[in-house]
């Protein structure tokens, strides 16, 4: 599809279309000598707004004559004005944050259904979206900013321009989808979310079209890790060719519970075995495990003993990875207060969220964090999407309603693939720790 460029330079551009499995389209914009167009208005907009260059009209125009068509200075501040203001409040503006700014917590169940969903997101008080249902509304969001303006090449800085008035109070409630290169490009972060949300292969396509525009190594790293993912994935649709078209209550049961098992075993080998430090930080898990001993003691009925961690549920489970995903970026410069390390804007640091019963813990080093109570593991996105998958599942086979059954079939077939990968992440895992 052949057209003017779409930020204002008045270049004749190509856009290339790239489909994907969801029939969402990102359209490559290239020069007419099938380079890839790195518009130059988008990167005044980067260097007046985003690194506060300061450069008179007449030195960008001198800079960037070349590489556009306008022919006079005010028809280039005319352009960038038009930009910079569609950015800053139009649409695109609204959707920038939703894939930046999420809550720490942003796992947790669908708290306020009542509420509106772009707003609380925006704000980063509904961060479930990803996990929990939501996820096509904050992927249809990043897919309608690449379409509004398609533009590779410019990052989606997070910063706050009234930083200053921050405090890590707020930094606190905020997270940052950590992408490859950490510039945050479009097509990064939409790669990002197809990677949360188990469509490999179109992350995939999202990083190498990146890596063509911008040549990152980091780039090919994540495509050759995808490349192990899908293998991975390919060699257990193979197991599961086994599961029965119609899945009984007792099997679902059975898989899920044999699953829950499981990541029991991987968060006591992700914790080398220490469970005291996870009962530490989330206190209320530990009250929750001491209830259902009581209740097991006080029973009239033999029950088997379990130890601590068999009590676990996959809530509480998926409760202590959620808390161990504790590697962020920063949007401030800042100190620890323990061991006095500093960090810059941008850098990563390790941090926990304050709640009635966890303080507030952030420091750049991993072992000043883990002294001073903090979690840490490299647990994925995807491998708590699963969890979720089967949850939710198994909740919808303990009680019982008037489901429809084509559907409920459906969601068990999905729930007992899910049981099938996490049990094959967690396998693979423990054999790699006890080679170590």
């Amino acid at each position: 599809m052949r057209g003017l460029c779409k930020t204002k330079c008045e270049n004749q551009i190509v856009y290339e279309s790239h489909e994907f499995s969801d029939g969402f389209v990102y359209y490559l914009p290239r020069n007419l000598d099938g380079t890839i167009h790195n518009c130059p208005i988008m990167q005044i907009v980067i260097d007046v707004d985003y690194r506060g260059v300061s450069d008179s009209w007449e030195d960008y125009f001198s800079k960037y004559k070349n590489y556009i068509k306008l022919d006079s200075i005010p028809k280039l501040e005319e352009a960038y004005r038009e930009l910079d203001s569609q950015f800053m409040f139009s649409d695109i503006q609204s959707q920038i944050p939703i894939g930046l700014n999420l809550m720490n917590e942003f796992f947790d169940d669908y708290r306020d259904a009542s509420s509106d969903i772009a707003c609380n997101i925006i704000n980063g008080n509904q961060p479930s979206v990803i996990l929990k249902g939501h996820s096509d509304y904050l992927l249809k969001h990043l897919q309608n900013l690449t379409k509004i303006l398609p533009c590779p090449f410019f990052p989606l800085d997070p910063r706050n321009k009234n930083n200053e008035s921050e405090t890590f109070d707020k930094i606190g409630t905020r997270e940052f989808l950590i992408t490859p290169t950490d510039n945050s490009y479009q097509l990064e972060l939409l790669g990002k979310i197809y990677e949360i949300i188990i469509k490999f292969e179109d992350a995939k396509k999202c990083y190498e079209l990146q890596y063509e525009c911008t040549k990152e190594p980091e780039l090919l790293d994540v495509i050759k890790e995808l490349d192990e993912k899908i293998k991975k994935r390919n060699e257990t649709k193979i197991s599961t060719k086994n599961i029965p078209d119609n899945i009984t209550s007792e099997l679902m049961k059975n898989s899920a519970d044999e699953t829950e098992e499981k990541l029991g075993q991987y968060v006591v080998a992700l914790f080398s075995n220490d469970m005291n430090k996870i009962w530490k930080r989330l206190p209320g898990i530990y009250r929750q495990i001491q209830e259902i001993r009581k209740k097991e003691q006080e029973s009239i009925i033999p029950i088997e003993d379990k130890t601590d961690v068999e009590r676990l549920s996959l809530g509480m489970l998926n409760t202590i990875l959620r808390e161990s995903m504790s590697k962020k970026k920063s949007n401030l410069d800042g100190k620890c207060e323990k061991c006095g390390k500093m960090w810059k804007a941008y850098d990563y640091v390790f941090l926990a969220n304050k709640s009635k019963e966890k303080e507030f813990l952030i420091c750049s080093n991993e072992v000043c964090f883990k002294d001073q109570g903090g979690l840490v593991s490299d647990a994925s996105l995807s491998l708590l999407n699963y969890i979720y998958i089967i949850k939710d599942a198994r909740n919808a086979n303990s009680h019982k309603r008037n489901y429809d059954q084509v559907m409920l079939q459906n969601v068990f077939r999905t729930a007992m693939n899910a049981c099938t990968t996490v049990n094959d992440v967690i396998e693979d895992y423990l054999d790699k720790k006890n080679l170590v």
